[in-house]
């Protein structure tokens, strides 16, 4: 498994980080198979949210069975909003934090991640409060999940200007598909502007729904069809395709490997179900993509 640096955090991060949203969506023995698959293949960072509600009570009850609760990298999400409430608060966050840990059967996690923003609240008091939190020895860093780069740009000035820890990483969506809208509500695809300011800043970003949600498998999903289903997401789709069949790849790994070539310190959220998912993600760190394959698949520039 191939990892990569996160600042403010002083262990290697897995380029995958394996996703634990699905896991009451199938018998727990199968769940366990692909956790299981995705530690052998040396991954070790996990990302769970306080949303996922009991999906997190089964990523805690593996990682005590498998007996690997100390070696795990919590990629830990909070403070989704709720019945209409935005929830960026130092009291939100100190509960999502406090419930996690909980649910996970520890009493730190590495990182805890704002599942979104609230532009309301200035990023000065939120980088207080984190840390804060991180005094306390409940995290380690932080980052934010479906935040403008704006923010955060803003947020970590305001951490090096008052000589504070700042924000370790972005979490926005990356994927080669198209968005026509939102996924989920209030959710950030990262746009080319985006990508380039995180090329120059070196900030990392955690990329989630890498593959669209199963767009590039050919998923029948009505939201995500809806989100991705459009001629642009299907022009880049068939060039997927094509340029899969050159190197023996699925339309999904193309898709996977334009995501993990991007420039900078990037990473994968992918929700690996199966141990087979695991396999084909996993193999997606050893290609290589050049930058004329790269807009070839994003803006069809003819390959020479």
């Amino acid at each position: 498994m191939k990892t990569g640096t996160v600042p403010y955090y002083d262990k290697p991060v897995s380029k995958i980080v394996c996703g634990t949203d699905w896991l009451m969506q199938t018998v727990p023995w199968e769940a366990f198979k692909s956790l299981n698959a995705y530690w052998e293949a040396g991954g070790r960072t996990f990302d769970s949210a306080h949303i996922y509600g009991p999906n997190t009570n089964i990523f805690g009850a593996w990682t005590s069975w498998a007996g690997v609760k100390d070696e795990v990298i919590y990629f830990d999400k909070g403070c989704h909003p709720m019945r209409g409430e935005k929830r960026v608060t130092a009291e939100h966050t100190l509960s999502d934090i406090r419930d996690n840990h909980t649910r996970l059967r520890v009493e730190h996690t590495d990182f805890f991640v704002f599942h979104r923003d609230n532009e309301e609240v200035p990023v000065g008091e939120i980088v207080d409060w984190m840390n804060e939190y991180v005094k306390q020895g409940l995290i380690s860093a932080f980052g934010g999940s479906n935040w403008r780069h704006e923010r955060i740009a803003e947020a970590n000035a305001y951490a090096e200007a008052n000589g504070k820890q700042g924000f370790s990483l972005s979490n926005p969506n990356l994927t080669l598909a198209h968005s026509s809208h939102p996924l989920w509500p209030d959710c950030l695809t990262i746009g080319e502007e985006g990508r380039a300011w995180h090329k120059e800043s070196g900030l990392p970003l955690f990329s989630w729904s890498s593959t669209a949600r199963g767009y590039f498998a050919g998923t029948t999903d009505p939201d995500v069809v809806s989100a991705y289903g459009n001629e642009i997401s299907q022009g880049r789709l068939e060039r997927a395709t094509e340029l899969g069949k050159k190197y023996g790849l699925s339309p999904v790994q193309v898709a996977l490997a334009w995501v993990l070539n991007q420039p900078g310190q990037v990473f994968a959220l992918c929700g690996l179900r199966t141990v087979d998912n695991v396999k084909e993600n996993v193999a997606v760190l050893d290609i290589e993509l050049s930058q004329a394959e790269l807009d070839y698949l994003e803006h069809g520039t003819p390959l020479e």
